[in-house]
């Protein structure tokens, strides 16, 4: 049996991984904030936090004692002007989309089966300044340098890291935008639309089957930025 970890895995592109994971033949184990009592193999923890972290990796431990599969995909973003931008909503998108994910990655070393596989979940940001999404951008493209550093760290237990990078996809952080807006960004890739949850997931699950795709940086953005 062959376990996979997604955080924040009840909604958008971590739910679409998980469930494309599973079709794979993975027993999945996915992670949320909040009560999901019809989930199965659910922690609830919230990884933007030590303390959450600590749990789940405890919880995790009971479970199994391999992971084959993690994919750390939690994130948190704020759209704020830079003049407004306070130091403690700074410090809580490093802290989910940075610190938290490395903490995990750094107590599930001697969990994570040989041969296995971490994925990062960054974005197309990281490589693409833009100016509302400051601590996002940043986060993520230190997300980036983060896989490649630790494709070094893991390399004699012979586990591949990398980090995916989705454009912008069709989840609930974008649905909300006004239609102008979101024409306006669709304008910017060449495919002029939006990704599906799936499509990333499906990127996400071939790094993880791909035994010679290791510290790689992918883009999946439909050609964003290079569109006329």
């Amino acid at each position: 049996m062959k376990y996979a970890l997604v955080t924040g895995s009840t909604r958008g592109i971590g739910a679409a991984i998980a469930t494309e994971l599973e079709n794979q033949g993975y027993t999945v184990i996915r992670n949320g904030r909040m009560e999901h009592p019809e989930i199965k193999n659910y922690i609830k923890a919230d990884v933007s936090t030590k303390e959450g972290v600590e749990k789940l990796v405890t919880e995790i431990m009971k479970l199994t004692e391999k992971v084959e599969c993690l994919v750390l995909n939690a994130g948190a973003t704020c759209r704020k002007k830079f003049e407004d931008i306070t130091y403690e909503e700074w410090q809580e998108v490093m802290d989910v989309n940075l610190n938290m994910p490395f903490l995990i990655a750094q107590k599930l070393y001697r969990q994570m089966a040989e041969d296995g596989s971490i994925v990062f979940i960054s974005s197309a940001l990281s490589l693409h300044p833009h100016a509302t999404s400051i601590p996002y951008g940043v986060s993520k493209a230190g997300v980036n340098m983060l896989a490649k550093c630790l494709a070094r760290e893991y390399a004699d237990k012979r586990v591949r890291v990398n980090a995916v990078c989705p454009g912008f996809v069709d989840t609930e952080w974008q649905k909300e935008k006004p239609e102008w807006l979101r024409e306006k960004i669709a304008s910017k890739t060449v495919l002029n639309r939006f990704a599906t949850p799936q499509e990333i997931a499906q990127m996400c699950v071939s790094v993880c089957e791909n035994t010679f795709v290791n510290g790689a940086v992918i883009s999946v953005d439909g050609g964003y930025n290079i569109a006329n």
